[in-house]
């Protein structure tokens, strides 16, 4: 019986990793979709299956942002040649606890619709905090961790509680990133 048992938990995290397949090919990005997987964040992994604007699945993976001219940047969701989506989330967070990667990824797929509006920024942050929050919901210990970008997480979901969930907060600090000053 423990070996049948056994059988078929290894044949479900196959099924689940093969699911990934046209998302991304490595495994701690897996992981982090597994996460959201397992806090039923299946809105975020519905759009980077293809449920989005492109219709296409959304691959992720770590870059070096910095060719990019975006050292400073978390992650950022750029279209493809093909006319697809890829997230690339800063190298410089792999070895980040796969909790917070997967809050990185969420955020990432609010950017499926390419508006560029202060709004879907919005949106995005407040995804990725709500999605910090279900993680630390049943895990606190996660938010100990000395990550740089468990602290960024802290610091969005800190504002965030602090205004009752609400999104003023957040449009606050967004507002005062430069890199969003042009958006409407």
């Amino acid at each position: 019986m423990v070996l049948i048992m056994a059988m078929f938990a290894i044949g479900q995290a196959m099924v689940c990793a093969d699911n990934y397949e046209a998302i991304t090919t490595n495994a701690k990005i897996t992981s982090s979709i597994q996460a959201l997987e397992s806090i039923n964040r299946f809105d975020v992994i519905s759009i980077l299956k293809g449920n989005n604007a492109t219709k296409k699945p959304i691959r992720v993976m770590f870059r070096e942002l910095e060719v990019y001219g975006l050292a400073n940047c978390e992650a950022v969701t750029m279209k493809t040649k093909s006319g697809g989506l890829v997230i690339y989330i800063n190298k410089k967070h792999q070895n980040a606890p796969t909790e917070a990667i997967a809050c990185l990824i969420a955020h990432e797929s609010q950017h499926h619709t390419q508006t560029g509006t202060k709004q879907e920024e919005i949106r995005a942050w407040v995804k990725e905090t709500s999605t910090w929050n279900a993680f630390v919901r049943r895990n606190p210990t996660i938010a100990q961790s000395n990550s740089p970008l468990v602290k960024r997480e802290n610091y969005i979901n800190k504002v965030y509680l602090a205004d009752n969930q609400g999104s003023k907060g957040i449009e606050k600090v967004v507002s005062g990133i430069s890199m969003y000053k042009g958006l409407n």
